[in-house]
């Protein structure tokens, strides 16, 4: 597993990098919650997103938006399948038993109406992928949004697995570990090349990880997709 060098968004340094950041979602990193199921990774992040693009249309000057009332999100975890657009996308048991693919995501969205792409890791290199996701967070007002889809472990979020366990040894020792991850980008610091990663996931913290590094744990399959990770960006 290569050496990750994150760096912790709460610390004196992740403060910093947020402050010197070229791009960064106001909006989007206020609301910012973790998920509360341990499957619904794709749900929470969807629902910040969409979140964020409704009080991005309220409050569309930066400077009321660290301190605008962002009371009642309209999206939340625990009411997302109370939309019909939520159940038309994908089944909650299922979610609840076995999380969701990209392409279910990318459905959630579609179903709610908004414009989104999708990309596999497979079909971009990381400079494209640099490039649309600071293209979408440029929208100070949240009208964009993206979501990653990457593997957790490699990435060293999962502080439930040792970082000196291989991904070979992690599928001998318990071959249902969750590895597949969604969370939202929140900024992008030019100088350091590093995208702040919301990590929805409630035992990680939210990190500042190289572009590198999050690109790299996008390139592998996901065992129910069968097709490689990626990220989805959401349009105004």
């Amino acid at each position: 597993m290569a050496k990750i060098t994150n760096i912790h968004f709460h610390s004196a340094d992740g403060q910093k990098l947020l402050q010197e950041a070229d791009e960064a979602q106001t909006l989007l990193i206020r609301l910012f919650k973790k998920q509360e199921n341990n499957t619904f990774c794709g749900v929470q992040s969807s629902a910040l997103l969409f979140s964020a693009q409704h009080f991005g249309a309220k409050f569309p000057d930066v400077t009321s938006q660290k301190d605008c009332n962002l009371e009642s999100p309209p999206y939340v975890e625990g009411n997302m399948f109370s939309y019909t657009e939520t159940s038309a996308a994908m089944d909650e048991a299922k979610v609840d038993a076995e999380g969701c693919t990209m392409e279910q995501v990318y459905n959630l969205f579609k179903q709610h109406g908004r414009n989104v792409k999708m990309y596999h890791a497979d079909t971009v290199t990381v400079d494209e992928f640099r490039s649309l996701a600071i293209k979408a967070l440029s929208h100070q007002d949240s009208s964009w949004g993206i979501i990653a889809n990457y593997d957790e472990v490699e990435l060293q979020q999962d502080l439930r697995v040792p970082l000196h366990v291989s991904f070979k040894d992690i599928r001998q020792i318990n071959p249902f570990q969750p590895i597949g991850h969604f969370s939202p980008l929140g900024a992008y610091h030019a100088e350091t090349d590093r995208f702040l990663l919301l990590d929805v996931w409630y035992e990680a913290q939210e990190v500042w990880v190289k572009t590198q590094d999050l690109f790299r744990t996008m390139q592998n399959i996901d065992g129910d997709s069968q097709k490689y990770r990626g990220f989805i960006i959401l349009e105004s």
